[in-house]
């Protein structure tokens, strides 16, 4: 855990990791503190924690000082302000002991505290607003060799050392799981606190990470403005019954469209999301396109060369390949233990083979995924 004048809400943070990882199952807790002034040195001892005195501050710098600690093949890393999960030690270390190839394990975090952030999170989250591919370094369970091949927690940008460490992760070939299902909460004291939060972090920032391939026209960057679509607001205000909404809404979203509009004029650089929902896309159109007709139907008897549709079992002559550029991540987990070309009667259901090689390959999976059968057609 990297900390820096914490006290407000270590306490609650350490009782709630206290409560969700059995003690049998830890090696150390190193609090790796930044210099702080209050009593977050005496609160980490307090409940069992080993006191490391960084010689920089800062998150990327503080977690590198702990990593050279780490003597165990797992590990963990928490923010101060996290209130795990009373399941998130057992779900994790399930999960990335299942397989050599994952790196990285973490949950969801959802504001709490804040009346209006508990409302607005609550809000995205269930109207599925919050991508699936989400991620942090703040709740999540790490395999050691997997951070220290990657290079560990970058510094060339202070706020981006989870984005470079998952995007240096896939490079390798590990995967990084969100469990969207294990929901923390994330301390927020009042509507300000996060207002002043997210400041510090776009004036941090080197690098402001997106989804759009495109810079956004004129129309994008004025309905972004005035707080992008006024609906959702109003439809978040209603269901939480908190007419606070409306303006924190508001306020939140023009924040964050000052930022993402001027940053050219900070020497801010666009970095796109390590395998988000663009890459998908990209991945699907390329299977989509690698479409062609096969007569090879008698030499070899195995389910692909009978060229039976691998989602719905009907009789196909079209062939799909997996592209070759995406690297070791693209690692089909499927019945047939299909290689590199498939059999689908249609380019939908070839939609629905690449999304879930995509999504096997990369950080959309949780365990109850892993064996699903693709003739339900769902991802």
């Amino acid at each position: 855990m990297w900390t820096y004048n914490s006290s407000k809400t270590l306490e609650t943070c350490l009782s709630s990791i206290d409560r969700a990882i059995p003690s049998e199952a830890i090696c150390h807790k190193i609090g790796v503190d930044g210099g702080s002034e209050d009593s977050t040195a005496d609160t980490l001892r307090r409940y069992g924690w080993t006191v490391e005195k960084s010689p920089r501050k800062g998150i990327p710098y503080q977690a590198n000082y702990g990593l050279q600690l780490v003597d165990a093949p797992f590990f963990a890393a928490f923010e101060h302000d996290i209130i795990l999960n009373p399941r998130w030690f057992a779900r994790t270390s399930s999960l990335i002991i299942s397989a050599e190839t994952i790196g990285a394990v973490q949950g969801l975090r959802l504001f709490t505290g804040s009346k209006t952030m508990t409302a607005f999170d609550a809000w995205r989250y269930h109207t599925n607003r919050i991508p699936y591919w989400t991620w942090s370094i703040d709740n999540t369970f790490f395999r050691t060799e997997a951070v220290r091949r990657a290079g560990g927690f970058s510094d060339e940008c202070m706020v981006s050392a989870d984005a470079i460490l998952r995007k240096n992760m896939f490079k390798l070939g590990y995967n990084w799981i969100t469990d969207n299902t294990l929901i923390s909460g994330h301390y927020r004291k009042n509507f300000l606190d996060h207002l002043r939060h997210q400041a510090k972090l776009f004036r941090l920032a080197n690098y402001y990470w997106t989804s759009d391939s495109e810079d956004p026209s004129r129309l994008k960057r004025a309905i972004s403005l005035v707080g992008g679509n006024p609906l959702n607001a109003v439809r978040m205000a209603l269901d939480s019954r908190m007419l606070r909404i409306l303006p924190a809404q508001y306020l939140i979203s023009l924040q964050a469209a000052f930022y993402v509009n001027l940053f050219p004029l900070q020497n801010k650089k666009k970095r796109r999301i390590p395998m988000d929902d663009w890459f998908l896309g990209e991945f699907k159109r390329q299977v989509s396109s690698s479409k062609h007709y096969s007569t090879v139907v008698f030499k070899i008897k195995n389910p692909i060369a009978e060229h039976n549709c691998i989602v719905c079992g009907k009789k196909s002559s079209f062939l799909y390949t997996i592209p070759r550029n995406w690297g070791v991540n693209i690692v089909p987990k499927l019945r047939f233990r299909m290689r590199r070309e498939f059999a689908a009667c249609s380019e939908a259901h070839a939609d629905i083979v690449a999304d879930k090689i995509f999504k096997n390959a990369f950080d959309y999976i949780v365990e109850e995924h892993f064996n699903q059968d693709l003739k339900t057609g769902q991802g």
